[in-house]
């Protein structure tokens, strides 16, 4: 509330009960009471007139502001997912009472999307557009209030009883993507407050069609950029862990046939839908895959890997391709030139959500390397371009960590994330904290 509000009404607070009191007195002291029975009574009608003005509107102001957010917010339930036939009919019933119109009715410029009111069942959704109005809004891009002749063949299918209307245009873009309309039994129905209500919930429904078109246009590119990420299959890997295989075929050949289809199973699995949410089981046993693979190159002496996971976690849905990234990071950055390297892969579930920690026992880093861990450089700065471990190019640690929390992100939102702790000279635990239930990525 304003100062001057305040002032006015502890003004107001003051004058009418020193007004009565007035009154009071006057009644008893004066046998002729009346004139000033007459004044006072005016004045304190003219104290409550100024009431009335200057401190009712902002209550009237505040509650048509409450009722304005309230409609928005319902219409953005409906909306929030694109204009589907569903969700532009609950706007329509939604909208409707707030109008004095008679009808309301949703295109996307080729066909009727919803429609709600008197005749809505003569133009249900599919009907194709016909009317002259709403193509010449879908044409100029601009509001139009008409009357209409609805002795017309064409006009007498769409509401006719209804002379009168109001179509405004959906825009996202600055492209006209559809009509809101609105339609009256006379054109004198019709006035300002009527076409500001086409216009507002028309801008509406359009901010709201943008915020999910930017929303969609966003998904689709994190889609790609994932896809990208997962099609790059490291040739040095590729080539060594094959060279592994051959050099079995004579010696150990069920251990090669094993390998062979881990490998094969390893590959079928990196090439498949990176934007389809898997469990954290099948999430391990790629783990193991990679694992296996590892330790058929290394030896198992030097590579220990114990796997303790709850088993009440194992049928958590997680994004694919977080775990076996990990892995391959402690062997490229963590495993000594002789010493072996024991990792522990383990799971519970929190009251939050899941977490699901990679520990090792390596080479460890320090703070330094810490604060910029999620850099994702191709090629560490300071280091040169050599093989690693796992005979793979030697690539900053950071770029399979913002892999993984892409895809983290991608699917269960910016609550969820990595945490990472490490000693120099003792090991790294990475920690990946999944929040929530992951959202459901539309394949549109």
């Amino acid at each position: 509330m304003r100062s001057s509000q305040v002032i006015m009404t502890v003004l107001l607070g003051l004058c009418v009960p020193l007004l009565l009191i007035l009154l009071v007195w006057d009644l008893m002291d004066n046998p002729h009471p009346v004139p000033a029975v007459v004044s006072i009574a005016g004045l304190v009608l003219l104290c409550f007139f100024f009431s009335y003005v200057f401190v009712v509107p902002d209550d009237l102001t505040s509650s048509a502001t409450d009722r304005t957010l309230s409609i928005a917010s319902k219409i953005f339930t409906y909306t929030r997912h694109g204009m589907t036939p569903a969700a532009a009919l609950g706007a329509c019933r939604i909208i409707l009472p707030e109008t004095l119109a008679s009808a309301i009715c949703i295109t996307d410029g080729k066909q009727v999307i919803a429609c709600w009111g008197e005749g809505s069942d003569r133009c249900p959704p599919g009907t194709p557009v016909s009317l002259a109005t709403t193509k010449q809004v879908i044409e100029s891009g601009a509001m139009s209030v008409f009357s209409r002749d609805v002795s017309a063949s064409e006009e007498r299918r769409y509401f006719p009883r209804l002379r009168a209307g109001v179509a405004a245009p959906l825009a996202v873009r600055g492209r006209c993507v559809g009509t809101f309309e609105l339609y009256y039994p006379r054109f004198s129905n019709i006035d300002m407050r009527q076409t500001a209500l086409a216009t507002g919930f028309a801008d509406l429904i359009s901010t709201q069609l943008a915020s999910f078109e930017l929303e969609r246009q966003d998904e689709v590119t994190a889609r790609v950029e994932l896809r990208a990420l997962q099609s790059q299959v490291d040739p040095h890997f590729l080539f060594n862990t094959i060279g592994t295989i051959v050099s079995l075929v004579r010696t150990e050949p069920e251990k090669a046939r094993s390998l062979l289809i881990d490998f094969s199973n390893y590959y079928r699995r990196t090439l498949s839908d990176s934007d389809t949410l898997t469990t954290l089981e099948h999430e391990v046993e790629q783990g193991i895959r990679y694992i296996n693979l590892m330790q058929a190159r290394y030896g198992a002496e030097r590579l220990h890997v114990r796997v303790d996971i709850d088993r009440q976690t194992l049928g958590c849905r997680v994004p694919p391709f977080i775990l076996q990234p990990l892995l391959e990071n402690c062997i490229k950055h963590a495993m000594r030139e002789a010493a072996p390297l024991s990792i522990v892969v383990s799971s519970r579930a929190t009251a939050r959500g899941l977490k699901v920690m990679v520990a090792d026992d390596g080479i460890g880093m320090g703070e330094e390397v810490l604060a910029h861990l999620f850099e994702p450089r191709e090629v560490a700065v300071d280091e040169p371009r050599t093989l690693t471990a796992d005979g793979s190019v030697k690539r900053g640690c950071g770029l399979a960590l913002s892999n993984v929390l892409m895809r983290i992100r991608f699917f269960f939102g910016d609550d969820s994330g990595i945490r990472v702790e490490s000693q120099q000279d003792v090991g790294t635990k990475v920690t990946v904290e999944l929040v929530g239930e992951p959202r459901e990525p539309s394949h549109a």
